[in-house]
This record gives C-alpha cells, sequence and structure tokens, in this order.
C-alpha cells in the first residue's frame, strides 16, 4: 500500500475553499482563450469571473421577458374609471371584488349546467 504524500495543512484549506473546475474545449475555444490570457494577462478564472458577470444580466432579461409574457397572457385586467388606461388586478382586495362581481352576476362552471340540469 501506498503512503499518503504529507501535505500542509494550509494546502489541504485552500483545496477546500478553492475547487477544480475541468471542462473540455476544442481546439479553436483553446486557442482562443490562450489568446486572451496572453493579451490580457488575466488567468482563466478572471475570464470566467467576467463571463459570468456579463452573463448573469442576460438571465435576469431572459426571466423578465417571460414573467411579462405571461403576465400579459394570463393576468387579468380591466380599466381605469378615470383616463381608462389599463390595469391589472394585483392586490387581494382586487381579488375578492372580482370574486364578489362574479358570483353576484351567476359565473359558473360550464359543466355545472348540464350537470345540474340547468340551462
Amino acid at each position: 500500500m501506498a503512503k499518503k504524500k504529507h501535505q500542509p495543512p494550509t494546502k489541504i484549506k485552500y483545496d477546500k475553499t478553492h475547487p477544480i473546475v475541468s471542462v473540455r474545449v476544442d481546439q479553436e475555444l483553446k486557442k482562443q482563450l490562450d489568446e486572451i490570457r496572453e493579451k490580457s494577462g488575466k488567468s482563466v478564472g478572471d475570464i470566467l469571473r467576467e463571463a459570468l458577470k456579463i452573463q448573469a444580466p442576460s438571465v435576469k432579461a431572459a426571466y423578465n421577458r417571460g414573467f411579462n409574457m405571461a403576465k400579459k397572457e394570463y393576468g387579468v385586467w380591466y380599466k381605469c374609471r378615470i383616463c381608462g388606461g389599463d390595469l391589472l388586478i394585483h392586490t387581494d382586495e382586487e381579488k375578492k371584488a372580482a370574486g364578489r362581481y362574479m358570483r353576484e352576476h351567476g359565473w359558473r362552471h360550464s359543466e355545472c349546467l348540464s350537470k345540474y340540469g340547468l340551462s
């Protein structure tokens, strides 16, 4: 059985807080990465940190686009009685008022009409 090589405690601690990330790339990407490192003098870690900061806003923008599309498609809107502008039912008070209106005006499941013999 081979003996384990002695490592100083600081090396062990560093390895725990700085894990190795390994990734395979094609020759062209490797060449581009090496060129960036040489021209900028930055480490691969620094290049990666910069790329993540660039990507974070695009992820947030994509989330916001999806959220706004869903709000437009599935939100319940009504018109302001003063200016006629669009308002989205958002607060609990608005939701309760919409529910009261629907009950008072006989809104129901379409299936309930046939199920209970109503017209």
